[in-house]
């Protein structure tokens, strides 16, 4: 099943907060971008529902963009919010992990992200930045692929296949 990307964020969100770190928006999309691709490589489906977007510093989820532009190269203090209608009833909402229903989809879930967070988390938002501009990267390819046009997508499939080539390489 896949996410709301502000769902993934907002996790991440939490996780620094209660360990008392920071988050940029730079290393928030970081974060969710590289959660979402070994989620594609372990388990064959997206993490998020959005498509990712190759933009000039990288790969860029651009919902996570629109909500947390306003931070800058700060910190982010908020969390992502969503907006629904429900009849003639318009609501505002935090996504949140422990809103999912299934129990253990939801540990399942708090588990892999855990995970992403232990390995990433302590890398500046240049570093990871940096992870994702390798050569051969599905950043990379979309753009040489669009000749550098901002807002191309990179194909999940090509996610999945660089994410499961990084984990061949690890196990080796």
């Amino acid at each position: 099943m896949a996410y709301d990307a502000k769902l993934i964020a907002n996790y991440f969100l939490e996780k620094a907060k209660a360990e008392d770190k920071n988050l940029t928006p730079m290393q928030l999309q970081k974060l969710v971008y590289f959660a979402h691709g070994w989620y594609l490589a372990l388990f064959g489906q997206p993490l998020i529902k959005e498509p990712v977007q190759a933009w000039s510093y990288g790969p860029v989820i651009p919902s996570l963009y629109q909500e947390f532009k306003r931070f800058g190269d700060q910190n982010i203090d908020k969390l992502a919010t969503s907006s629904k209608f429900s009849g003639l009833k318009f609501s505002i909402a935090e996504p949140s992990v422990e809103n999912i229903e299934n129990p253990e989809e939801r540990e399942k879930l708090k588990q892999f992200l855990d995970r992403i967070w232990q390995v990433y988390s302590p890398y500046t938002a240049i570093q990871l930045s940096n992870l994702t501009h390798v050569a051969n990267s599905p950043w990379t390819l979309a753009l040489a692929n669009s000749n550098g046009a901002r807002g191309t997508i990179i194909q999940n499939e090509n996610i999945r296949s660089y994410f499961q080539a990084q984990r061949a390489n690890d196990q080796r």
